[in-house]
């Protein structure tokens, strides 16, 4: 007994193999083919590094970078080498020597520190903060609509695809289908006019596939521009996972919405309009800094001779002063600065609700969706079969004599729409996921 059973395992695995065989090999082609075909990743990551206009607001945050760090040396120390060489002489005309010196020459090593600007110096350095914050809040959004845009050209490209199998699929069902009539025909039946309703079906399926294939086309030429390829080049896709259920919200924390670019590029400028009421009113306070210099300065350039020299390196020495600077009356320019100031700082806090709003408006829809598709997606994946099912069973009740042609052709459109329905669902949740990620993720 277990001699008989080795054989016909042995027998089993042999007829597998053999049946196999061919099999492998078109895997093995399928295999090499798969590796030349564009992920989505390869895709987004291809489309960032040809796009010409997203290096524009890196370049923008690498200005406000450098902003920034001038802002914060604002607050230091600063060290400075003067000099000047003023030749003033006089004999019988001239300027007055009492004002002149008969000229002047030096040079010093000066030195200035703030110590109180009224604010103005924190103010700008938190302005060139927000500034920067809100550059790098639009360079996430032209990256963030780059890669919308690139899922959904993928997404359209890889479901008109689809489209073409079903429809390819239906046209050999519909035209095996013909040729059965088309004999029953020719061998004397009255079928002449399931003949011609099936041909008109077969015509509406032969248009339905060129309207895919040029969906994919037009698909396909959008998502090479974006790939910075040939726009008529090959593109094969490779395949998509089956699509996840919408994700839960959560109960606490945070909305997603709320982390939009748009809002947080809002609120940096809200800040950088802070800022600039900070700075305006500063004007109103005094300013307080220390000076320092050292270093050689003399008078009496007219007679450039060793008693000069000496007398300029003897005169070496230092100063130190404190400067106070108040603004007392400047015919309103100043309070001009200020209301305009706190005008721009109004607006950029009504900005923020307006991103909000609009932010919330479309994560909403998109997770609406998402819902919505999601149980169309469920429903469809148990009809497809069915209906398949359906029309198998319509043809074989109709071979056999015991079923019509009209329930032959709805049970084929049944199916055919079914699977054609499920493929467009499938590809609109997928955009719906693609555009609440696009209001959610920072």
């Amino acid at each position: 007994m277990r001699r008989r059973t080795g054989f016909l395992t042995r027998s089993v695995a042999s007829l597998v193999f053999a049946a196999l065989c061919p099999a492998a090999g078109l895997l093995s082609t399928q295999h090499v083919l798969a590796q030349d075909a564009l992920s989505l990743e390869q895709a987004l990551t291809e489309a960032r590094a040809a796009n010409l206009r997203l290096p524009l607001p890196a370049f923008e945050i690498q200005v406000l970078r450098a902003r920034q760090r001038e802002a914060v040396a604002e607050k230091w120390l600063k060290v400075a080498v003067d000099g000047d060489f003023i030749y003033a002489p006089f004999h019988s005309h001239g300027y007055d020597p009492a004002l002149t010196n008969f000229g002047e020459a030096g040079m010093k090593v000066g030195a200035r520190q703030p110590i109180y600007a009224g604010g103005s110096i924190v103010a700008g350095i938190e302005r060139a903060e927000a500034a920067t914050a809100a550059g790098e809040a639009r360079y996430r959004i032209a990256e963030k609509d780059l890669e919308l845009e690139v899922r959904s050209r993928y997404y359209e490209l890889d479901a008109a695809v689809a489209e073409q199998a079903i429809r390819r699929g239906a046209i050999d069902r519909i035209g095996a289908y013909l040729k059965l009539l088309e004999s029953r025909k020719a061998s004397g039946q009255a079928v002449a006019g399931d003949v011609i309703k099936t041909q008109v079906r077969n015509a509406l399926e032969q248009s339905a596939r060129l309207d895919a294939e040029q969906h994919a086309e037009e698909a396909g030429l959008a998502l090479n521009q974006l790939l910075g390829r040939e726009p008529a080049g090959p593109l094969v896709l490779g395949p998509l996972a089956p699509p996840d259920p919408p994700a839960a919200d959560e109960a606490g924390g945070q909305a997603p919405w709320e982390s939009a670019p748009e809002i947080l590029q809002a609120r940096a400028e809200a800040r950088t309009a802070q800022a600039e009421t900070v700075i305006a009113r500063s004007e109103r306070l005094p300013h307080l800094s220390f000076n320092a210099d050292v270093g050689l300065w003399t008078s009496d350039t007219m007679h450039l001779n060793a008693d000069f020299w000496d007398r300029l390196w003897s005169n070496r020495g230092y100063s130190l002063a404190m400067v106070l600077s108040w603004s007392i009356w400047d015919r309103g320019a100043l309070q001009s600065r200020i209301t305009a100031a706190d005008l721009g700082l109004q607006q950029a806090q009504r900005a923020i609700e307006a991103e909000r709003h609009d932010a919330y408006s479309k994560w909403a829809q998109a997770r609406a969706a998402e819902r919505r598709l999601y149980e169309q997606i469920v429903l469809l994946t148990r009809v497809v079969p069915d209906a398949r099912d359906s029309y198998l069973e319509a043809e074989s009740r109709y071979r056999g004599g015991a079923g019509s042609a009209l329930e032959v052709l709805d049970s084929y459109a049944a199916a055919t729409e079914a699977a054609v329905k499920l493929n467009e669902v499938t590809a609109r949740y997928r955009v719906a996921q693609a555009v609440a990620a696009r209001w959610s993720a920072p």
